[in-house]
């Protein structure tokens, strides 16, 4: 409540700094109305305590448009427990990473309108390098090769099982594969890559990158959260997070 109402207060200075001859239009101006929206944005999480609403209270412009939507998706990503999608009469889900799963399903529904969509596509397919961190350090470097039709290959003892990518949320794509390591425990890496550095990228062959966190998966676990699209290509098991994080860049030079 205080931030909305500070910004809201410090609007007619935001005008004058950036919209400085803009006049009686300066509420009209594309960086005002995305202003407005978040002031909007701040005061409904206040009177709701939860907003289910994820489209800008105010019309945008394309780009400002684009920048709220990724306002929403991070937002989900991490946790807020302000803003989150509208209840359905599906299992509700219990963390973070499990409503961002759900959003991901339902973008996956508004996105895959065409049959030949492909999990498995050919600009993924190749050598990565995989950077594991905790707390901002690398802890170890390996390379993992995603083959065609979602196979994974990684060096012994480690084994590796299945990998996939789908759309969602927003403007990333959502890239999960899976290793078994030599004690039996599973590890689930998925990450989000920028869907326009993947365009990008096909013209440019500059390296993209997936960032993301590895879970420790049990094969007892119960899968009523995991959703019908990762149950048809990877292990239908529980996870649990922890705290590693990773960053994989695929490699080009490696045959």
């Amino acid at each position: 409540l205080v931030l909305s109402e500070t910004l809201e207060a410090d609007k007619p200075a935001f005008v004058q700094r950036w919209y400085p001859n803009a006049g009686e239009d300066g509420n009209a101006q594309p960086g005002v109305q995305y202003f407005t929206s978040l002031v909007e944005l701040l005061k409904g999480c206040y009177d709701t305590g939860v907003q289910t609403d994820l489209d800008p209270p105010v019309a945008l412009s394309l780009s400002y448009a684009n920048a709220y939507e990724r306002l929403m998706a991070s937002c989900i990503e991490l946790g807020s427990g302000y803003i989150k999608l509208a209840k359905s009469k599906s299992v509700l889900p219990k963390t973070a990473q499990e409503e961002l799963g759900r959003f991901a399903k339902w973008e996956t529904s508004i996105r895959q309108t065409s049959p030949d969509v492909s999990s498995y596509p050919e600009d993924m397919v190749g050598t990565w390098q995989v950077k594991d961190e905790v707390g901002g350090k690398t802890i170890g470097v390996s390379n993992v090769v995603l083959k065609p039709e979602g196979q994974v290959v990684v060096k012994p003892p480690l084994q590796g099982l299945r990998w996939r990518l789908d759309p969602g949320p927003t403007h990333l794509d959502t890239c999960t594969f899976q290793v078994l390591s030599d004690d039996g425990a599973i590890l689930q890496y998925r990450g989000f890559v920028d869907r326009g550095a993947r365009l990008e990228a096909r013209f440019s062959n500059r390296s993209i990158k997936i960032r993301g966190g590895v879970s420790f998966l049990m094969r007892d676990g119960d899968v009523a959260l995991l959703g019908d699209d990762y149950a048809k290509d990877v292990l239908p098991i529980n996870y649990q997070a922890g705290a590693t994080r990773f960053v994989m860049s695929k490699v080009f030079d490696i045959a």
